[in-house]
């Protein structure tokens, strides 16, 4: 009959799963250890109280015997001697009895024995044979008896083999019981639990896993760890959902994307239609800004140089029969043509500021305040200057470029110092954030920030004419000037308290790099 276990064929399948095996293997042998050290400690017990009977019972011969024996031997009782010796002889574990008359004064000493002795497994004990006579005890002979521990060791041999039969037959019922009941409440449930691991599929609903058992008053090891799965299912569950409908978004956004770069491409396409489309219509533009820039250089000054030509005829030829009135007029006439002639020149460095390829080069731009500085203070010696220029900044700018774009500058703030006792020109630069800003600053009249957006319009002034000569071309050229070096330029004031012009360079474009023409 093979014993059934929920969850196992029969106990031959648990004993070859790794488990059980190693269960019953471990049992068996720590069972059996103590078996054999109890088995051990009680045979040695019976060993020492075996021994201890015997040799009480020689003690018990000495006492008992003794006494007979002697009166026996004294009177020669062979025939009572030998009774004597074969009661002593039918004592349990007695092997051997003798008795010998001592040899002193006598020519054939009497001997007599009954069993026969060995000289291995015995107990012997000597007793001398002592007789009272008047003049006091003699000893008349020996009494020899040998014990033998044969029947010791059968004994013991034969209690050792029960022993270990029933304690080995109680070992193995205990083994398979203690097995049983592992196998009933756990093994079974661990092949089961691995069964269902075994089986699990993410990619389809499944029921919890449940045991095959009616639930415990309190849960134990094993409803934790099915607790701890079906909690690993449900969540694996979710993970997997949610990665197929990520995996669904992206292939719904793979497509959306493939379809926006092919549309990419197309408005790329369209755009780099356009863009040579605008670059011809730039490219012819600037032609005819070039043409018209040379039509004002030459067209627009010949009738100045006319119109100056006229004044200094009439000023030189006609200077005594004209009053002070007609006088007045020719100075008007004198100072337009220069403020046309001075509108014509910065519209053509404006015009300059726009077009042309750079030459980008390392250029010390404090050697470059420096000098336009010495320039000013020639001019008007008279002015106090304080100049703070920090030195040796370099950039790697169009040297020419950046002589209208400092001189543009320098000027304005020469300009506007003018009717302050001193004048305060400041030049250098900062990182901030890892960019590198430059300034130009003063301390002269400054501007109201509200009308800041206007500063670099063309032909825009915040002052008077009267007040500050100028046509308000300078600081466009400027703004032109920065865009085409690749930065940007603002501005901060206050009325009275001067102004600080900031401007980056080589943000957004590599024209630094390559020094090609810049289309404005």
């Amino acid at each position: 009959m093979v014993l059934r276990i929920p969850g196992l064929t029969s106990l031959r399948d648990l004993k070859r799963s790794g488990i059980g095996q190693r269960l019953l293997v471990q049992i068996i042998l720590f069972s059996s250890l103590i078996t054999l050290v109890a088995t051990l400690i009680q045979l040695y017990t019976d060993y020492h109280r075996d021994v201890g009977t015997i040799k009480n019972r020689l003690d018990d011969i000495e006492g008992s015997y003794l006494g007979s024996i002697s009166a026996s031997l004294w009177n020669l009782d062979v025939q009572q001697l030998r009774l004597q010796l074969e009661g002593i002889h039918q004592l349990p574990d007695i092997q051997s009895v003798s008795v010998r008359e001592s040899s002193d004064n006598v020519a054939d000493p009497l001997a007599l024995s009954r069993g026969e002795g060995n000289s291995r497994n015995v107990i012997t004990r000597h007793y001398p044979v002592i007789h009272i006579l008047a003049s006091g005890p003699r000893q008349i002979g020996t009494l020899t008896v040998e014990a033998s521990l044969s029947e010791v060791y059968a004994r013991l041999q034969q209690k050792a083999v029960v022993i270990l039969l029933s304690q080995g037959v109680k070992t193995f019922l205990v083994s398979m019981f203690i097995l049983y009941i592992v196998a009933r409440l756990i093994t079974s449930h661990l092949v089961h639990i691995s069964d269902r691991v075994r089986r699990f599929e993410i990619s389809q609903q499944q029921p919890p896993l449940a045991l095959n058992r009616h639930p415990p008053p309190e849960p134990d090891e094993l409803d934790q760890v099915v607790t701890a799965f079906n909690t690993l299912s449900k969540n694996l569950r979710q993970a997997y959902d949610h990665m197929h409908e990520v995996n669904n978004a992206l292939a719904k956004d793979i497509v959306a994307r493939r379809q926006a770069e092919e549309e990419v491409k197309r408005l790329n396409s369209v755009l780099e239609q356009r863009v040579r489309q605008r670059t011809a219509e730039l490219e012819a533009a600037n032609a005819e800004l070039a043409s018209f820039c040379y039509s004002v250089s030459h067209d627009l000054r010949a009738p100045l140089r006319r119109i100056e030509g006229f004044r200094r005829i009439l000023n030189d030829r006609y200077q005594e029969q004209v009053d002070d009135q007609g006088r007045h007029y020719l100075d008007r006439i004198a100072a337009g043509t220069r403020e046309m002639s001075e509108m014509i020149d910065s519209f053509l460095r404006l015009s300059r500021a726009t077009q042309g390829e750079l030459n980008v080069e390392i250029v010390d731009l404090s050697a470059k305040v420096h000098h336009l500085i010495n320039q000013y203070q020639e001019r008007e010696p008279e002015r106090e200057v304080h100049p703070q220029i920090q030195d040796d900044v370099r950039a790697p700018v169009d040297s020419h470029l950046f002589d209208m774009l400092l001189s543009n500058l320098i000027d304005n703030a020469w300009k506007y110092s003018g009717h302050l006792p001193e004048t305060h020109v400041a030049f250098g630069f900062r990182e901030e954030d890892g960019e590198r800003i430059y300034y130009v600053s003063d301390r002269g009249d400054g501007f109201d920030m509200q009308y800041a957006d206007r500063l670099f319009a063309p032909f825009s002034r915040l002052h008077k004419a009267e007040e500050f000569e100028g046509v308000g071309i300078g600081l466009a050229t400027v703004q032109r000037i920065i865009t085409r070096h690749g930065g940007r330029i603002w501005a901060e004031s206050r009325p009275g308290e001067g102004a600080t012009f900031y401007f980056t360079l080589w943000e957004r474009n590599t024209d630094r790099e390559q020094g090609h023409h810049t289309i404005s």
